[in-house]
């Protein structure tokens, strides 16, 4: 039994690393869909992801050495379906009225192996069911998937990293998992009393979109600069080498034209649902938008680009160290600013002395406006006559 918590610790040790990896594209991806990033539909698709890591360590942990896995003459594969109830039969002296047997026989290798291989798959049915929305059938095929991964991981030898199998091919694996994702499907509802339903974490996830978070605004700044570095040093402008500061001058001229164009979005903002507007929630002007973008440079950018640039001569030594000072304390401030008004959910300098604001562009299918505006089509539908047949 302790070989089975070396893989679950590897897991929880492993896991932050996927998690690490895979945290930017599930931003964009809730931020696209939704507009935001609910705390408890992040702990179930991240508790998937470590669910599925520890399964999979599971499966091919401990690794022996291949120098030892060479020496193997044990078979390969075991195809007789229920063997596993027959050795179980055979190998235990269980009486289901007799509790003193209970204990040996839940001790003995047959037994525990043949309930590690039902449990393994249960939670896979529960997230099946729960999160993805999955039907018994194809919670039936998905376990069954996810059963023969596992066995073809097996017989494989790690997909060629050993020379034979290390572990045996089992049929009866193939029944039991699958089995153990139908139950999960099964047992589901009786979870689902304690844990709010789908839609309403869905529902709540398009009321919290409504607003545009900051991390939403970053995330959206961040795609677009480095759409501006991938675009710049693709090779188009033949630049071997680029002081990164003129990427900003770059991005500024970027953020000024898309703007324009696309109706107050760059790409950025267009992944993850948001676009600059109008304090009145009309389309920005040119004015607005040249206003917005070039206070929020100057600000962000150039006090930081000449403060680390300025050179201090002999000339003005003295002057000069009072003038370093005084711009770190100027950038000092304004970072301080931004952030207290960040806090506060008050608008950023620019955005007070530009008139502009951002929105989310995602419409919230759980709107009350949407429902009866649907609500309002569908009885005009019904209450619009029916065109008589033309007569011959």
């Amino acid at each position: 039994m302790s070989s089975y918590i070396v893989p679950i610790k590897v897991g929880i040790i492993v896991f932050p690393i996927i998690a690490l990896l895979i945290t930017l594209p599930y931003m964009i991806k809730q931020y696209h869909k939704y507009g935001s990033i609910p705390l408890l539909r992040t702990f179930v698709v991240y508790s998937f992801v470590l669910y599925l890591l520890i399964a999979w360590f599971m499966v091919i942990l401990p690794l022996p050495s291949i120098k030892e896995v060479s020496k193997y003459t044990t078979p390969w594969t075991q195809l007789v379906p229920f063997q596993g109830l027959k050795d179980i039969i055979a190998t235990t002296n269980f009486n289901i009225l007799d509790v003193s047997t209970y204990l040996p026989t839940l001790k003995n290798p047959c037994v525990y192996t043949v309930l590690f291989n039902f449990v393994l798959t249960i939670p896979f049915g529960v997230y099946l069911r729960y999160y993805f929305k999955r039907r018994w059938w194809e919670v039936f095929i998905l376990s069954f998937l996810l059963s023969l991964f596992f066995e073809v991981t097996q017989i494989s030898g790690l997909f060629g990293i050993y020379p034979r199998p290390y572990r045996l091919f089992d049929v009866d694996d193939l029944i039991v998992n699958t089995t153990g994702g139908l139950i999960g499907f099964v047992i589901t509802p009786i979870i689902c009393m304690i844990l709010p339903s789908r839609e309403e974490l869905d529902e709540k996830a398009y009321n919290k979109g409504q607003k545009v978070s900051y991390p939403r605004r970053f995330i959206a700044s961040l795609l677009d600069f480095i759409l501006v570095a991938l675009f710049t040093f693709s090779g188009i402008f033949n630049i071997k080498y680029l002081d990164p500061f003129i990427l900003v001058y770059l991005y500024l001229l970027y953020h000024i034209i898309c703007t324009l164009l696309l109706g107050g979005r760059t790409l950025g903002k267009f992944i993850v649902g948001i676009k600059v507007v109008g304090e009145d929630g009309k389309r920005a002007n040119i004015y607005q938008i040249l206003t917005r973008y070039t206070v929020k440079f100057m600000l962000y950018f150039e006090v930081f680009y000449v403060t680390l640039t300025f050179n201090v001569t002999d000339t003005f030594k003295g002057f000069g160290n009072y003038l370093v000072l005084a711009m770190y304390v100027m950038l000092l401030l304004i970072f301080l600013k931004s952030f207290i008004d960040a806090v506060r959910r008050k608008p950023l300098v620019y955005e007070s002395m530009s008139h502009t604001k951002h929105i989310s562009t995602i419409k919230n299918k759980y709107s009350k406006v949407d429902k009866e505006e649907k609500k309002e089509q569908s009885e005009i539908i019904k209450k619009k006559p029916m065109k008589k047949d033309a007569e011959v």
